[in-house]
């Protein structure tokens, strides 16, 4: 009888400690495209659902100030009547009403904590708040940032750090810093280009770019991206035109682009002017998370990620 209730006892203690460990996985929220743009619906605060964009280059949480007067999402939040200031986003520039800071519940176990922009007349789009992805930690894991993002599969899921450690094998590492414009996370990387006369290659910081619908931007207004294309002045430079013949921009038709080590056959790399205060070589944008399962580990500044 001893024997037996030892062992039921030990059977008990492993269960616990799986059920343990299983808690510490965080929700999964389902992500549907719109435009250049991934959304995803949950409740904010338990009080209202919400469309919401995500975002790695805005520097708090937005929303939209009739959304957060009417449904009351932000009640329990200190808010600070702001009257001058204004934030400006991919070329529209919003009035911020009021601010916050503090945590901000996304779904049932997600939340948000930094600082909160009520914007008037940001709801444009279809959607009523942006969080920024760095920032979003899981509860059931002591509040850590380890985040799954598999655009080809629709899927946003915090994960908990022992899923981490047990599929990371898998995956390739990058590092990851925030020495950026408004502390955008970038992967420490590099980008080789085949044009079909040699590959070429361009090592540096890459800006995680959400809102950017290609494969990559090189900044035209860096240091490495000008060196990068004196050192490769035989490469065939085309001009990206606006119907009405305005030139904005240019880029290199590739055979093959490698980036951060996964190969996209086929590949347009963009050379823009239009993002100036950025101070990266590149944008890694969409069309490379389409690609690519990333799991951003940003409490601890690495990445890993596998192609598909």
């Amino acid at each position: 009888m001893k024997i037996k209730t030892f062992l039921t006892a030990l059977f008990t203690l492993i269960a616990f400690g799986l059920s343990a460990q299983n808690n510490t996985e965080g929700e999964t929220f389902h992500l549907t495209k719109q435009g250049a743009h991934y959304v995803f619906t949950a409740s904010i605060n338990g009080t209202a659902d919400a469309t919401i964009l995500v975002e790695s280059g805005i520097p708090a949480l937005l929303a939209d100030s009739a959304f957060v007067f009417s449904s009351g999402i932000l009640s329990d939040m200190e808010l600070t009547v702001s009257d001058k200031e204004k934030l400006s986003l991919a070329g529209r520039v919003y009035k911020i009403t009021h601010k916050a800071n503090g945590t901000v519940r996304i779904g049932n176990s997600t939340s948000y904590n930094g600082e909160v922009f009520v914007l008037s007349n940001y709801d444009y789009g279809p959607y009523e708040v942006a969080v920024p992805v760095m920032y979003l930690h899981n509860d059931l894991d002591d509040g850590r940032r380890i985040v799954s993002l598999d655009l080809g599969n629709q899927s946003l899921q915090m994960l908990g750090k022992a899923s981490l450690n047990a599929i990371k094998a898998d995956y390739s590492m990058s590092n990851m810093n925030a020495d950026t414009y408004m502390g955008m996370f970038a992967i420490e990387t590099s980008m080789t280009c085949d044009d079909g006369i040699k590959p070429r290659t361009l090592s540096g910081n890459f800006m995680i770019d959400l809102g950017n619908p290609e494969l990559i931007f090189l900044l035209h207004q860096t240091e490495e991206v000008h060196r990068f294309l004196a050192d490769n002045d035989d490469m065939e430079l085309r001009e990206a035109t606006t119907p009405s013949g305005e030139v904005v921009g240019q880029f290199i038709l590739t055979k093959q682009c490698q980036l951060c080590g996964i190969a996209f056959p086929d590949a347009v790399v963009v050379i823009t002017k239009n993002l100036p205060l950025f101070t990266t070589p590149g944008n890694i944008g969409l069309k490379y998370f389409e690609r690519a399962h990333a799991i951003f580990d940003f409490d601890q500044s690495v990445v890993y990620m596998k192609g598909k």
